[in-house]
């Protein structure tokens, strides 16, 4: 995709559709006037997408009771949603996977922080970093340890453009009992090796019914006063931290908040009590599920980090969200840091 056709695309179709809040929540995007030469010299080109109304649509549509994002520097944010958009271009092409830029472009705010709104440009360039890492790349189940008498597989993929984060990994534990699939990791590593962890989701419980296996996982509760995570959770995350370690990754960030998650599963539920009738599964997942999602995504995972310290005492958490910032920052102190690499700004 070239620039000016993100720009195109952008300004016919994704300004309305974010506007209409038909999925993701209303945002405002506040151009300054430099960026009108552009979009008018665009609108006089032969077969322009753009035209008079969709400036004066821009202009018009803001509203005081959604989100403002001011955008500081117009040629920056389009040169990187169009790096963004061939990056997931690129990707899907090398895991044989279609993942659609059309929804990514109209869902990527669902993941800005709190500090991201007031610099979009950063923002944005965080997510192209994240696109371009290849840390890991194991798309098929791949056998990675022995853990007592399992088994134990590990692959990576590709999210969906509405997930917290741009990959996850998933482990699998086997025996002769059977397989018990853990909950998902949702993360993303940028350029300076920093990996940043937006959920631990169990997504198919159907598929742990293994109760002999459970009962063993069981176990990682002992010793532990007042255990309220589960031990899937526990077990999932002490083997994507062993991965973490094998890489020489050392800083852990977890992100307090995504600004406009809550709003989105409002919608979500809105959307699901619609389809009740013809997706209950839809709708159980998501109907009234705002509150409970919010907790799982922010003082839940946030506790399930501090849990992990009493499993692996060289994680130091060295900061107090929301009081020292707004993400969790954990350094792992097994490990010596990796040379910093220079963050992509292109």
């Amino acid at each position: 995709m070239e620039y000016e056709e993100i720009v195109e695309f952008f300004l016919d179709i994704y300004i309305k559709e974010i506007k209409k809040e038909n999925e993701v929540p209303n945002i405002n995007f506040i151009f300054e006037d430099e960026a009108f030469i552009l979009f008018r010299r665009l609108m006089e080109k032969p077969l322009s997408l753009i035209n008079q109304k969709d400036l004066e649509y821009l202009i018009s549509c803001s509203n005081d009771n959604c989100l403002s994002i001011k955008v500081h520097d117009y040629h920056l944010f389009f040169n990187l949603l169009t790096c963004i958009v061939n990056e997931l271009i690129n990707l899907s092409r090398q895991v044989n996977e279609f993942i659609s830029y059309f929804t990514l472009l109209r869902r990527i705010w669902l993941r800005m922080g709190i500090n991201d709104v007031e610099n979009i440009e950063l923002f944005l360039d965080k997510q192209l970093q994240f696109l371009r890492n290849r840390t890991f790349n194991v798309q098929e189940p791949t056998l990675i340890k022995k853990c007592d008498e399992y088994d134990v597989y590990m692959k990576t993929s590709i999210n969906e453009t509405w997930d917290e984060s741009t990959r996850s990994m998933s482990f699998i534990l086997s025996n002769e009992d059977g397989d018990y699939l853990l909950p998902r990791i949702l993360y993303d590593i940028d350029s300076l090796g920093t990996c940043y962890i937006y959920g631990v989701q169990s997504l198919n419980k159907s598929k742990n019914k293994n109760k002999k296996i459970e009962k063993k996982l069981y176990k990682l509760n002992d010793g532990i006063e007042n255990p309220d995570v589960h031990p899937s959770k526990v077990m999932a995350l002490l083997l994507f931290i062993e991965q973490l370690e094998e890489k020489g990754i050392t800083k852990i960030v977890i992100p307090s908040m995504q600004v406009l998650s809550y709003q989105y599963h409002e919608l979500l539920s809105k959307e699901a009590k619609r389809y009740r009738g013809n997706d209950p599964e839809f709708y159980e997942r998501f109907y009234n599920k705002q509150d409970l999602i919010s907790r799982l995504k922010t003082e839940d995972l946030i506790n399930l980090m501090y849990r992990i310290t009493e499993h692996k005492p060289n994680l130091e958490i060295i900061n107090e969200v929301n009081l020292q910032g707004d993400c969790l920052i954990i350094r792992n102190n097994k490990i010596k840091a990796k040379t910093s690499q220079t963050p992509i700004r292109k």
